[in-house]
């Protein structure tokens, strides 16, 4: 399957000035997902230690969006993705986490909170409209952890099934729709 992925033209800051982004306005039904980072496994290092709250630099090679084009983004939007390998494989369900924005506090610090997921899919484990275990703190992304038994934190989601461990964080592409 061809998968369309080009610059979004109506994407603005907060000044009412357009900026460049990637967008995916394919791989599902009713959702138009702008890029805000994106990495391989072997720059995780340029990753794994900064949240969302917090300023980047953009690098194409190693794709993050800078604070304030991801806030743009966010004010307008209603969700957020994140996928494995989408510009090899396109879309799948295995390794895919995808939430409603409210209540998720995207650009805060906060540690194993259970945050509500549409879907979320960790190594073939899967939930629908349930709770997982989410971290962002001070010096470290955004991750979901498959190595917590749901129950540790009150949460729905236990993938400790699946897999030994696998931080979210590592090996996805986060957009936000």
């Amino acid at each position: 399957m061809a998968l369309r992925h080009r610059e979004c033209t109506s994407v603005y800051n907060s000044q009412n000035r357009p900026f460049p982004v990637y967008c995916d306005f394919d791989s599902e039904v009713g959702y138009v997902w702008a890029l805000i980072q994106s990495h391989s496994l072997a720059n995780n290092d340029q990753f794994k230690f900064k949240r969302f709250g917090v300023d980047g630099m953009i690098n194409w090679n190693a794709y993050r969006l800078s604070l304030s084009r991801m806030q743009s983004i966010a004010n307008v939007s209603t969700h957020l993705r994140a996928t494995c390998n989408f510009p090899v494989d396109g879309l799948l369900y295995t390794d895919y986490a995808r939430a409603k924005l409210v209540g998720h506090n995207f650009f805060g610090v906060w540690q194993a909170k259970c945050r509500k997921y549409e879907r979320i899919n960790i190594r073939g484990i899967e939930c629908k409209e349930c709770t997982a275990p989410t971290w962002q703190v001070e010096n470290e992304a955004w991750h979901l952890n498959s190595n917590y038994t749901g129950g540790s934190f009150n949460c729905d989601f236990d993938g400790t099934l699946g897999s030994e461990l696998l931080t979210m964080s590592k090996t996805l592409a986060f957009t936000i729709a």
